[in-house]
């Protein structure tokens, strides 16, 4: 199966993925998948960013465009048999049409097809976005440091680009938040972990996902910051999406309760084949795709083995939490259920692939 992504190769399952999927995957996975990082929008909606912040940015590169049908087309080739079910938000890019993209999401919500979260800009009036929040059927918000930053890892503070007022919102109609944290260090950041802590006390009612872990994809800042959070860890929820390495998760499977831990894919980001590799300096993403952002290519035999990102991502979590002897429902959890009591989802049907 073959589906085009706007300035990226083509989102491609090859037979080496089919053999990976049958005999490491599907034995061990649940019938059903929900996944709660998910990037869904039309074309229209990022005409409007400029092309040098798509150079400069290797997210961007590796897809700024997901339809909510080609996310489904893509769970259905890529978990076949198995019912796969998404949370979706916008494209959290300041120059991009948010409230178009707000629409969007807001309608497919409608239709049963995701469950939304909104974007928030943070100078956007509190009645304006109370309006939208519950008139559009959203799940809660999605607030970004682009909308102040316009750069990854800016030194300013959650409640620079999610004021005050938004967080009352939240907590006044018992919503979540998929928080994605600034400051270089982030989970690591004792400025963040301190920000945190004030925001859970005051806003408890408020589910709060810390997205990738506090983006920990190699194991120090992850480790640093659970230090920090101490017993407070499990007050809130993270999200694995972009997490493989086996310490990262064994870190997170022994100091967050596995019912706070939720899957999440990062769609349309990681559909490529390859593998993440930690380094000194940070970490190193290896594809045999012919992205802008490629530093590094390996040998063409051993690139020719690579399955899809999201494979790999998905046996590390597996291996994880075998490893930590989890329940068959705490896996369960982890791989759905964790994500659907969060945003109310409990004893409701969505459209999802599979059916």
């Amino acid at each position: 199966m073959s589906i085009h992504l706007d300035h990226v190769p083509r989102y491609e399952r090859t037979a080496i993925d089919s053999d990976f999927f049958e005999e490491k995957l599907r034995p061990r996975l649940p019938g059903s998948l929900f996944d709660v990082h998910v990037h869904i929008n039309l074309p229209e909606h990022v005409r409007s960013v400029p092309a040098q912040r798509i150079e400069s940015d290797w997210a961007l590169q590796c897809g700024s465009v997901l339809t909510c049908e080609d996310a489904y087309r893509i769970a259905e080739d890529m978990f076949p048999g198995l019912t796969y079910s998404i949370a979706g938000f916008p494209w959290p890019v300041r120059e991009a049409d948010l409230e178009a993209n707000n629409r969007y999401l807001a309608q497919m919500g409608r239709i049963g097809w995701l469950s939304p979260f909104m974007v928030v800009k943070p100078e956007w009036p509190a009645e304006k976005v109370e309006t939208e929040l519950v008139q559009g059927g959203f799940v809660g918000f999605k607030p970004y440091p682009d909308m102040v930053s316009g750069t990854k890892g800016a030194d300013i503070s959650i409640l620079d680009f999610m004021p005050h007022a938004q967080w009352a919102l939240l907590e006044k109609h018992r919503k979540s938040v998929v928080l994605h944290l600034p400051r270089a260090e982030r989970l690591a950041s004792r400025a963040n972990v301190s920000e945190l802590l004030e925001i859970r006390q005051r806003y408890p009612h408020v589910g709060i996902i810390i997205a990738h872990l506090g983006r920990s994809f190699c194991p120090d800042f992850l480790r640093r910051g659970l230090e920090a959070l101490g017993s407070h860890a499990g007050e809130f929820h993270f999200d694995l999406s972009g997490v493989m390495q086996a310490e990262c998760l064994r870190m997170a499977f022994e100091s967050i309760p596995l019912g706070h831990i939720l899957y999440g894919s990062d769609l349309p980001i990681f559909h490529w084949h390859g593998e993440t590799q930690c380094t000194e300096k940070g970490y190193l993403h290896l594809t045999r795709e012919n992205y802008p952002w490629v530093k590094e290519h390996r040998s063409s035999e051993k690139e020719s083995r690579y399955v899809l990102f999201l494979y790999r991502q998905v046996a590390a979590i597996l291996d994880a939490l075998e490893r930590r002897g989890a329940t068959e429902a705490e896996k369960k959890g982890v791989w759905g259920e964790n994500a659907r009591k969060l945003i109310g989802l409990e004893g409701k049907s969505a459209i999802s692939s599979g059916t």
